[in-house]
This record gives structure tokens, sequence and C-alpha cells, in this order.
């Protein structure tokens, strides 16, 4: 076997994924001539024929299925070396990355950051929490974690999942209340929800509209005071289901609401893609909310 260019595998698997030449050329920026001449000289080097060249495109032969699998192969390891230099640049990273977010979001974080600290022990994380968007393009806030995708045409986003919030009360409430909460007679029940500049927030709307009309009786101006009141028996109230999850005395009335389902983005300015301490951050949440995703938690 003569001397391989090792970059040629990478061709070869373009070849295998476009079907034609004249496709993997494109992809690769070269021109199909050039493209063929490569192929040319890999078949050369290996000693043997690795596509079937028809009109229609390009075929594998048997040594080539196997070549394609071990070049596929080729490309992840290449990849891996470059995550494993990316981690590692971000190790050495330093500074402070902030991070605008509303109360859900913040709790789900603030709970979940503390593995980033091990691994990043040089960055500096601030968890700004707030109703109101921060102006990202102003630099307010590095990062937003927020329930809708901006529209703002210099950020970059990313979807994150999906937040579900389900009805929730105390063990000690749904004993207390056995028979209602079985049948679910809301009018006969306590409820804890949002004060009444915030009675428009879609939790809230949706409590309201229950059968019954509950007005919650404990009103709070935030959203962890219906965490903290529900938790101690005040009532039910509409809370995020990681955040009931997270809890061991809590019962579910009803488990999902479907239509309080919110999407979770991410967003940034486009200008910190390059930044390593940023990409750390980015990177972090992104296992963080795919372990919600799969677990719930």
């Amino acid at each position: 076997m003569k001397h391989m260019n090792w970059d040629d595998l990478r061709l070869l698997s373009l070849i295998a994924q476009e079907g034609t030449l004249r496709g993997a050329a494109r992809k690769a920026g070269l021109s199909p001539a050039t493209l063929s001449r490569r192929l040319d000289a890999l078949e050369e080097a290996v000693g043997q024929k690795l596509v079937e060249r028809f009109q229609g495109g390009c075929i594998p032969t048997a040594f080539g299925a196997d070549v394609f699998a071990l070049a596929d192969q080729m490309g992840e390891i290449a990849l891996e070396v470059e995550r494993t230099r990316d981690r590692q640049d971000a190790h050495a990273a330093s500074g402070v990355v902030r991070i605008n977010t509303d109360e859900w979001l913040s709790y789900f974080l603030t709970t979940r950051f503390a593995p980033f600290h091990e691994a990043y022990p040089n960055i500096e994380v601030e968890i700004v929490t707030s109703h109101r968007p921060y102006n990202l393009a102003r630099r307010e806030a590095d990062i937003a974690i927020r329930p809708y995708r901006p529209e703002q045409l210099d950020l970059v986003t990313r979807h994150m999942g999906t937040l579900s919030f389900g009805l929730y009360c105390s063990r000690d409430v749904a004993t207390r209340h056995a028979a209602a909460f079985a049948s679910q007679q809301w009018a006969s029940m306590p409820f804890v929800g949002f004060d009444e500049p915030r009675a428009e927030f879609q939790s809230d709307r949706w409590l309201r509209a229950l059968p019954g009309g509950p007005v919650p009786w404990m009103r709070c101006s935030y959203g962890l005071g219906i965490l903290d009141g529900v938790a101690h028996g005040a009532g039910l109230g509409v809370l995020a289901t990681f955040l009931a999850n997270d809890q061991h005395d809590l019962v579910a009335a009803i488990a999902h609401i479907p239509e309080l389902d919110q999407d979770i983005w991410l967003s940034m300015h486009g200008g910190l893609r390059t930044s390593a301490r940023v990409r750390a951050v980015v990177d972090f949440m992104g296992q963080v909310f795919s372990q919600y995703r799969e677990t719930g938690r």
C-alpha cells in the first residue's frame, strides 16, 4: 500500500453522504474533476477500487463500504479531539459571565450550577433574576434564558427545551381535602397564586379560570413565594414541574398543564461566540437542559 493522504478519507465520507461526486465536490469546495483525481489517488494508495461510478451517482464497493465506515470513525475521533481542545481552552478561561433570566429558570440554574465551578474554577457566574429582559446588545448581560425566542438579528439563539407546569399541593392539604381533591372540586379548596399586579401572568389566568373560579387566598409577588406557600400547606398552586419534582412532600393534582408549556431559548450577542468563558457556560447549560429533557429534573 502506498502512502495515504488522510484528508482524502474525509472526502470519501462526503462521497458516501452525498451519493454523487458533484454533490460531494460542492460540499468540499472542490471541482468534480479535482475530487475525481483525489479519489483516483486514494484508490491507487489502497490498491483497490472503492467506488463504482455511474452516470447517476456512486456506489461503494464491498471494500469501499468498509473504508467508508472507518473514515466515519476517524471523523468522529477528529471531532472529539477538537472538543477536547475546546474543553481545555475553556478550562483555562477566566472572568465573569452574567446570565439574565426569570424566577423559575433562575431557581433551575442556581440549583444545578455547582458542578460548573469544579470544572471551570476561574469563571464566575452571575445569575441576574428579573421579569424585565436585559438588553444583550448593550451588554447588560452576556446570556439570556427566556421563555420566548428573541427577534434581534444580531443575537445567536438556541432552543434549550420546554418548561412544563402542573397544579400541586402538600401531602397534608391533599389528605385534609381528600374528597374535594379526588373529585377536583376546586371551589372548596384553598389556593396560592400571584398578587393582583401579576394576575395576568399566564399561570394565574389559568388558575383563576378553573371551574369554581378559585381566587387565591394567599397571593405573592414572586414565584418562589408560591412554592413556599404550597410546600408549607397554604393550598394548591401552579408550579414548574422540575421545581415540584425537587420537593419530597408535594402531590400533583394535575401533573401536566399542556397549555402552560413554555419553549425555553438561550440567546447571546453574536460577538461572544468565540469567548471561551461564555462558551463554557453555554455548553454546561446545554448539558443541564439535556438532562432535564431526559429525566424531568
